[in-house]
């Protein structure tokens, strides 16, 4: 069984206000040519297809279009799609419905019964030849969050349910399965030691929650997961199991080489796994790599291609505050260029050996210095020199302004 596996499209997001439209439809492009040439058994798309639970019409349109073209042009292929954190689960199980007489099967909750029960055999996904032969078998399992999975049992503690519902799912599967065939789990979560690199967890409270390759179970021969953006394979001795990662850069410090990959799936063996790389039409540029004074790094994006198109992020060194008409600069700097500016990351200069010991000033409340001095006292101990003489005199002026208008209240 050959399969297609590819996650988190974050349809409709946007970048610093900027629309990327035109990026995600040229990847999706890209996506039904790798298809229509490929002709992989199955597509499995493992969440995250949604930036968020209300995208805009064009990236619903976007998202429609692409499960027609590739059912246009490849009518044999299963396509099964799970939701992620990002999605509207609800949504997307009520248009399953529609999508299922296309041979498209989309989870966005876990399946039950009219009594409430779970229904396993839902989320268990025969993939069949164009002859109507048997291949092997997906199973479909949307992100559900760690408190939320199922009772399957009475007898099962909560902190079990996890690793019990994975389980009786393979077990449900390996009934079906008597001939063994290859099995493929979905899940959209994150493990225990994967690179998240580019993941902004550290701002979560308490970080992140990952769970053991374990708790997948056994009886699966290969794991399709999403949610993590950086492509790669788990290291463990037991099946395989893979993020395919973003197939487009979301943020400027995701780095990496993004796609999707190709899994050929063979009984008894190890899956061949292949990455195949996704050019994105506008790639997030950081200039320079290596942070220069302002005036440098304009000088940089002057000398850029005008039909260059990218995203900027500009790496500035701080000697002192930025110009007070800087993006008026960069936007001169840009003028005629197909280049999009984003944001600066700025760098302060390494401190001195004496200075990177020294404690940051306090100030005996019923003796305040004078706002200016406390102004240039700041200054020195952000910029490690002393303010000029030109910020001196817009601090005065201000400072002046605000004095008289509190004489006159």
């Amino acid at each position: 069984m050959k399969i297609l596996h590819t996650s988190d499209w974050h349809l409709g997001h946007t970048l610093h206000d900027h629309d990327r439209e035109e990026e995600q439809r040229d990847f999706l492009d890209q996506l039904v040519t790798l298809i229509d040439r490929e002709r992989p058994d199955a597509m499995v798309v493992c969440g995250d297809i949604f930036d968020r639970p209300q995208p805009p019409l064009w990236a619903r349109e976007l998202y429609t279009e692409t499960l027609l073209k590739i059912h246009d042009c490849y009518p044999d292929i299963q396509m099964v799609i799970t939701a992620g954190n990002h999605d509207s689960k609800s949504s997307l199980q009520l248009e399953g419905k529609v999508w299922e007489r296309l041979n498209i099967r989309v989870v966005g909750q876990v399946e039950r019964n009219a009594d409430g029960s779970v229904n396993l055999s839902r989320h268990i996904v025969p993939v069949k030849d164009g002859d109507g032969g048997l291949l092997g078998y997906i199973i479909a399992v949307p992100h559900i969050y760690d408190s939320a999975f199922p009772v399957l049992s009475e007898e099962v503690p909560q902190e079990k349910r996890q690793p019990y519902f994975y389980q009786s799912l393979l077990d449900e599967a390996a009934r079906q399965n008597p001939q063994g065939l290859p099995v493929v789990l979905t899940a959209h979560t994150a493990v225990t030691g994967s690179n998240f690199a580019g993941h902004d967890f550290n701002n979560y409270i308490g970080g992140i929650d990952t769970v053991g390759q374990d708790t997948f179970g056994t009886g699966y021969d290969y794991l399709a997961l999403g949610h993590i953006h950086q492509p790669q394979t788990l290291a463990g001795n037991g099946p395989a199991a893979r993020y395919c990662g973003t197939p487009l850069t979301l943020h400027f410090d995701e780095h990496g080489n993004h796609g999707v990959t190709i899994a050929h799936l063979i009984k008894n063996q190890q899956p061949e796994i292949q990455h195949i790389s996704i050019k994105n039409c506008r790639p997030l540029l950081t200039i320079p790599q290596e942070a220069k004074p302002f005036n440098e790094v304009i000088a940089e994006i002057e000398a850029l291609p005008d039909d260059e198109k990218s995203y900027l992020r500009l790496h500035v060194l701080l000697n002192g505050p930025m110009p007070p008409n800087h993006i008026v600069t960069i936007q001169q700097a840009l003028q005629g260029k197909a280049a999009e500016y984003c944001c600066i990351k700025t760098e302060l200069p390494e401190q001195k050996e004496d200075t990177k010991s020294s404690q940051p000033h306090s100030f005996d409340p019923d003796n305040m210095p004078a706002p200016l001095e406390m102004a240039k006292i700041y200054y020195q101990n952000q910029y490690h020199e002393e303010m000029d003489q030109e910020m001196v005199g817009m601090l005065e002026e201000a400072i002046r302004r605000v004095q008289n208008n509190n004489e006159k209240e």
